[in-house]
């Protein structure tokens, strides 16, 4: 999901991520179903600009992005909790 946010394409996150297309996408469907709500919206390209189509891409939905930051939120308390860990062992 970071990546489909940070890209604006389940290809170009793909891409990055070394998955294919069809990874990130079935992946994508999981979680919707788990949720039981859409977690990306998707617009369809236009006329090709050279290898790329233009005018598509995929957005988070506002609880996409809402689970993203709770995400995050948790990632950084537990990397507080644990630094703080590893630095009372260290005292020790």
């Amino acid at each position: 999901m970071e990546a489909v946010n940070e890209y604006g394409s389940i290809t170009e996150a793909a891409e990055e991520l070394e998955m294919s297309y069809k990874f990130v996408w079935d992946y994508l469907v999981r979680m919707r179903r788990r949720l039981h709500q859409p977690i990306v919206v998707t617009r369809r390209g236009g006329a090709r600009i050279g290898k790329k189509k233009g005018g598509g891409g995929t957005a988070l939905t506002p609880a996409a992005r809402a689970l993203l930051r709770e995400f995050r939120d948790t990632q950084r308390l537990v990397r507080s909790m644990t630094s703080k860990r590893v630095v009372t062992v260290r005292a020790i």
